[in-house]
Order: structure tokens, then C-alpha cells, then sequence
């Protein structure tokens, strides 16, 4: 079974971005929306342009396009074809038990693949209690709020075990529904895949971060970030940020304390959105922070790398005792897209952070915690560097790439090549360049007692014991 992300109209991708509209929006003046029923959906696929943006289709969620023509593939009933197929639906709202598990990851998703045809995908989702079991459908609960979405064609079926192997340590999903082991695995019991399609995940509370670089089929570079509940710290301030080397704004559910100013590495800012508002798209369609249910994080304004983050970690601190992650990417149209509907940007500057410095020096005074308000987006744009998305290094660098790695393997290159197909509706491929603005990853571990060693088989040699 060949398996791929699919786009609206049922064919193959290498990747595309969905943000779920919250079934509660209004219009700018406050009115309400006749016919909006929360299944609405704005879109971005490889296949776009460079002068492309976000999209409202006419698919909604509940069924057609992209999200149930990706998923139906996992539906098929169980035959020959399906002999060399995995997956696993993991969601820490359980949509098959109604139950919640607060224990493991605050993560949601559903990654698949077939050693048939050595292909994967993964899709990173924001929506409680989906997917469903037996036939697709989206739930009725999920509707409210806004959500976001992500999927990615894999390079390959190796590619799902590196994935797999952060999520058995790092992320830690309640997986609540798999398929069989896969012919290819039955003798392999240690595969990390095997794992958690038997509902497992490491044992222990040694503190655990860290980053897994990886290539779509289209040769697009992403890197999945992601910390156990036992790390302790704040997830964007103290991990996201820091990895990317970017002050971040910061769209999620925050219906709970937000993290103080303090916490950062004391160089780059995370900023709490306000909302969305879909006008500059041309979409009269608006929404405030408490409607949505995203996990969405992009580089600020002021950057000159611009980063997209879709993952499960809310900006909050009460997800610190949660385990969970988020996927990178850099992909300039969509991110203009993106930044150009957030709204109502404000924050402390972080006395010592590049942003308050570059204040202090345009005010002539000290830093200190000051408020600022984000720039237009076509101003806080001039100077930035142009382009598509980002291409990888293919060969033999994938090999060096295994999540565990202390050294700097992604360098900042402001020269950025496309990640685009050069013609709409097909992968990338050939010879691509190395990924910009990663620079200098960066694992954290703290801990605050004792701590007691991971244990997998196929992990332990990687985690180092907890920090003093």
C-alpha cells in the first residue's frame, strides 16, 4: 500500500497545513456568520506557489478533502494489502473509552507506514478524541474551536522508526488504537513502532529533550522537537526558542496561567497571540484566543529566519508536568500567511533578551520589562529574506541525523532554496541544499530528585543519566 498525505482533491503530497476555523467565530464587526458550522478550514500544500497563501476550499472537515482523504487509507479492511501495514492512532482524549489520560503525553496524532512500498506519513493534530475507530468522522466536540493540523509524506518507512523511537521516550502518546504488527516486525519486538502499536512507552522519570531532524519523500526538512513530563521546564521559552534561535509568537489554548516573563533563556521572547483574524486573506472570519484549541508557534516579525511549529503543547505551565513536542519547519508563504492573521501581540521584554536590547538601543535607556505591539506585517517584512520553503541535504546526512546527537548539525543559511515542487501537484525531488536556521540544537535536562533510567531496549543507550 502506497502511503502519502493527500491533498483536496484525493492526490499524493508532500505536505499540508490545515487551520480548522472555530465553529463560534464572527466578523470583524461581531456578527455573526450564517452557515458556519466550525467544519470550515483554511489550507496550504507543497504543491502552492511562492506567492501563495492560506485558502478557504469549499471541504469541510466532517467530509472531504485533505484530512479524510489521508486518513480513509488507514480504513481498508484487513487483507493481503494491509500484511506490511502499521499504524497507530494515539490522543490523550480517547475517543474509543471516552476516558482521559492526564499521565501520558498531551499529544495527538496518527502515524503510519508500509514496508511494501516504504512509505509513511505522520500527521501532528490539536483535536480531541480523533481520530475515530471503524469508519472516519469528525467529532461534533472538536467543532467550537479552532484547531491546527499537519501531515507529512515521509521519506520513507524508516523515517516512522526515528519518529517512533522520540515518541516512545519523549512524547510518550496514549495510543488507543492500532493496527497488527506488521509482518516485517513480528520477530522485532524492541522496534520502536512495535512498542507503542502494543500500547508501551519507556519506563522511568530520567528527564528527557530533544530534536529528531527528518525528510519528507520531497526532500522538505522538518525537525521534531519534543520534552517528557519529567524535564520540567517550559516548553517554548526554555526549548522551542532556544533551538531555533528565534523569538516566537505563540497561538494556543490557554485557558490556564501562562508562563512568567523569567522563564526563558534570557535571549529570545515568546509572545502570547490574541486571536486569528482571516481578513487579510480575505476571509471576514474572526476568532479570539479562548475559541482556539491550536498548537501553533511562528518566528516573530522581527526575524530574519522565519520558523512554523504545529505540535500538542499548550503555552501554559501547567504542561510542564505533560509530555509532548512540536514539528519545525520553514516555508516563507506560509508563514507571511500565518503571520498576517495573528492578532493583538503583546509582551514583556525579557531584560537581557535581543528583543529588549535592540529596544533599549532605539530608546537609548536600559531594557527592563517594557510592552511592544507586533508591526504591520508588510513592514515588519522589509529586509526579510524571500522564498519557498526549505529544501534538506540529501545522501548520506540522514544517516548522521539520529535524535541523540550534541553537536551543531543545522547552520543558519539566510540563502534559502525552494521546497516547492516546481510544478503544482507533485513531490519535490532531486538534490536539495541544507536546511536554514537551525543553529546550534540544544538538549536540556533537569532534575528534581532521583532519577530512575529509562528503560527500552532500543533507547537506553541514548539517554545519558538526569543532570545535577
Amino acid at each position: 500500500m502506497n502511503l502519502s498525505a493527500m491533498d483536496n482533491d484525493g492526490n499524493p503530497v508532500d505536505w499540508w497545513f490545515m487551520y480548522k476555523v472555530a465553529g463560534k467565530s464572527k466578523t470583524k464587526s461581531g456578527k455573526n456568520i450564517p452557515g458556519l458550522t466550525g467544519a470550515e478550514y483554511v489550507y496550504f500544500d507543497a504543491s502552492e506557489g511562492s506567492n501563495a497563501k492560506l485558502i478557504k476550499p469549499q471541504d469541510l472537515v466532517n467530509r472531504n478533502g485533505a484530512l479524510p482523504d489521508t486518513l480513509t487509507q488507514l480504513y481498508a479492511t484487513p487483507g493481503a494489502s494491509t500484511e506490511h501495514l502499521g499504524w497507530f492512532f494515539y490522543n490523550d482524549e480517547d475517543p474509543v473509552s471516552g476516558k482521559t489520560n492526564g499521565t501520558l503525553g498531551h499529544t495527538k496524532g496518527v502515524l503510519a507506514f508500509d514496508f511494501s512500498s516504504d512509505t509513511a506519513f505522520w500527521l501532528v493534530q490539536s483535536t480531541p478524541k480523533f481520530p475515530p475507530k471503524g469508519k472516519y468522522d469528525f467529532p461534533d466536540s472538536g467543532m467550537p474551536n479552532a484547531q491546527t493540523l499537519l501531515c507529512i509524506t515521509l521519506q520513507n518507512a524508516d523515517v516512522s522508526r526515528k519518529l517512533a523511537n522520540q515518541m516512545f521516550i519523549g512524547q510518550q502518546p496514549n495510543v488507543y488504537l492500532s493496527s497488527p504488527v506488521p509482518a516485517d516486525l513480528v520477530k522485532q519486538s524492541s522496534d520502536p513502532r512495535v512498542q507503542l502499536i502494543e500500547g508501551k512507552t519507556v519506563e522511568g522519570n530520567t528527564p528527557y529533550s530533544g530534536s529528531v531532524p527528518f525528510n519528507s519523500r520531497g526532500g522538505v526538512k522538518f525537525t521534531s522537537i519534543a520534552k517528557n513530563r519529567y524535564w520540567g521546564l517550559d516548553f517554548y521559552n526554555d526549548l522551542v526558542g532556544p533551538t531555533l534561535h528565534d523569538d516566537l509568537d505563540v497561538e494556543t489554548w490557554e485557558h490556564g496561567t501562562t508562563p512568567p516573563s523569567i522563564d526563558s533563556d534570557k535571549v529570545h521572547t515568546v509572545v502570547d497571540m490574541g486571536g486569528i483574524d482571516l481578513n487579510p486573506l480575505g476571509y471576514d472570519i474572526v476568532w479570539p484566543e479562548t475559541d482556539d484549541h491550536a498548537k501553533l508557534a511562528i518566528s516573530a516579525r522581527s526575524e530574519q529566519t522565519h520558523f512554523i511549529c504545529v505540535g500538542d503543547i499548550n503555552f501554559t505551565l501547567s504542561m510542564r508536568k505533560r509530555s509532548g513536542g512540536t514539528v519545525a519547519f520553514k516555508c516563507e508563504p506560509l508563514w507571511k500567511s500565518i503571520s498576517s492573521i495573528l492578532t493583538d501581540v503583546t509582551t514583556h521584554l525579557k531584560t537581557g533578551s535581543r528583543a529588549a536590547d535592540r529596544r533599549s538601543r532605539r530608546q537609548g535607556h536600559g531594557g527592563g520589562l517594557q510592552i511592544r505591539r507586533a508591526q504591520p506585517p508588510a513592514a515588519a517584512a522589509q529586509g526579510a529574506r524571500t522564498g519557498k520553503c526549505q529544501k534538506a541535504q540529501g545522501g548520506s546526512e540522514e544517516t548522521r541525523q539520529e535524535e541523540g546527537e550534541e553537536k551543531d548539525r543545522l547552520t543558519r543559511d539566510t540563502s534559502a532554496p525552494s521546497c516547492l515542487p516546481r510544478q503544482a501537484g507533485r513531490m519535490a525531488s532531486g538534490r536539495a541544499r541544507p536546511l536554514a536556521g537551525l543553529r546550534g540544537v540544544r538538549r536540556f535536562r533537569r532534575s528534581t530528585g532521583p532519577a530512575r533510567p529509562l528503560r527500552g531496549p532500543l533507547l537506553t543507550p541514548r539517554i545519558p543519566s538526569a543532570a545535577t
